[in-house]
Formats: structure tokens, sequence, C-alpha cells
């Protein structure tokens, strides 16, 4: 399995040159040499695989071999994440990248323990890069701007469905599915509340706005663990699992 790199900008031509951490990364952490492939991406999608023909203590020069372009699928799917614990956020980031999911949007509810910092939004992009390199995705996952209840309206275009999931519920997310034109969905909304729950006002607000408040069996996940779980059962309900 070749490793994965990303940069602001593919160019067009036979080659381009790599700098930076992921040049030093590649030249100094990996040790790669000259006649290795690697893979390389711009995180929107487009991909070159290639093959290092020189290389300098912080660069290297790659002669492409393939191009492509990753498609974006629709619908989309992004998360209201609430913030984990400190030490439960990569984790929740990584599983979310690795389960496809194309936009994280991060939460202070009423009940999360950990606050958003000024340097937090940085680390939560930090990691879906690193968990797309695991995940060889070629998309990284956007990290939106903290949720907030009055941005909520702006969010529920038509063709959007904004599911809610709670221990409570009386509904599966499999009924809420059946019931509902999966083929002109536009986008998926899935909210996680924190470790302490969503609280009444919460849900209440989520349900105000149309929201479908879904049961994902009787199990009680944890908030980091949440996320992965309901994304694969949407990839499978949705026909691309």
């Amino acid at each position: 399995m070749l490793n994965l790199f990303f940069v602001d900008a593919l160019t067009e031509g036979p080659s381009f040159q790599v700098t930076g951490d992921e040049a030093h990364h590649a030249i100094k952490v990996l040790r790669m040499t000259v006649g290795e492939e690697l893979l390389v991406s711009d995180g929107k999608g487009s991909w070159v695989r290639g093959e290092i023909t020189s290389t300098t203590k912080s660069s290297f020069e790659l002669k492409i071999l393939e191009r492509g372009n990753s498609q974006f699928l629709t619908p989309k799917i992004s998360v209201i994440q609430a913030l984990p614990k400190h030490d439960r956020a990569k984790e929740a980031i990584e599983l979310l990248t690795e389960a496809g999911v194309d936009q994280i949007i991060p939460w202070s509810s009423e009940r999360s323990i950990s606050q958003w910092q000024s340097d937090t939004g940085d680390k939560w992009r930090n990691g879906a890069v690193a968990a797309s390199k695991q995940s060889r995705r070629f998309a990284i996952p956007e990290i939106g701007e903290p949720f907030a209840f009055h941005k909520l309206p702006g969010m529920l275009t038509e063709g959007t469905i904004l599911l809610v999931l709670h221990e409570a519920a009386s509904k599966k997310m499999s009924e809420i599915f059946a019931a509902n034109q999966i083929d002109h969905l536009e986008q998926i909304i899935v909210v996680i509340g924190p470790e302490g729950g969503l609280t009444e006002n919460e849900l209440q607000k989520f349900e105000q706005a149309g929201g479908k408040v879904a049961l994902m069996g009787k199990p009680i996940f944890r908030s980091a663990h949440a996320g992965v779980a309901a994304l694969s059962a949407i990839q499978a309900l949705i026909g691309r699992w």
C-alpha cells in the first residue's frame, strides 16, 4: 500500500516538486528514496501516483505515473459532534474520517466537559489530515465552524435530513430512512451528543427545527464512538456499503 501525502495544489505536467513538512516526513521520517512510488493529493479529491526521481534535504521530485479524481458523493454526510473529552476528540475524528464523513461540525453543548479553545480548530483539522492519510482518503473532511442553534435554519436546506441520536427515541434509524425518499437526499446531518447526553432543551430545539430523533439499538455508545456506528449504518442504508 502506497503512502499518501497532501499538498496545497497539484500542478500540471509530467512531474512536480514536493517541499515542506510532507517532503521532510517522506525523506527524513519514512526514509523514502529514489525509485519509490507514493500518492499525493490536494485534499479535495484530486490525486496523483508518482515515482521519486530525486531528493534533497527538504524536497523531492516526483514523476507522474497516474492522475485521478475521487468523486464527491451525494448525499453529503455531516456530523455535529459535541466536544468529547480531550483524550477522546482525536479518536472521534479518526473514526468519523474512516467512516466517510464529509464534514465535522464541533459543538459546545450544554453538557460538554471540554470547551472550544483558540487552537482546537487546528488540532481537529490536523487530526482529520492524519486520519485521511491513514485511511487513504483523497478528500480531507472539512472541520466546520463551531455549531450554534441560530445557524440551524440555514443548514437545513431542501433535501436535507437531520438525525438526532438519542437513547429515548421511539423510532430506529432504519425506520426513519425507510419512511423518507433517500434517492432525493442531498445532505444527511447527524447530531452526536456529549457523554452526559442531550438536555431536554437541546432535544426540543432540534425537533422544532425538523430533526428526527433516532435510536441506534439498546447499547449506549460513548460520544466519541457513536458517530462511527451511525455512519456505518447510514452508509449501508443508502447503498454505499
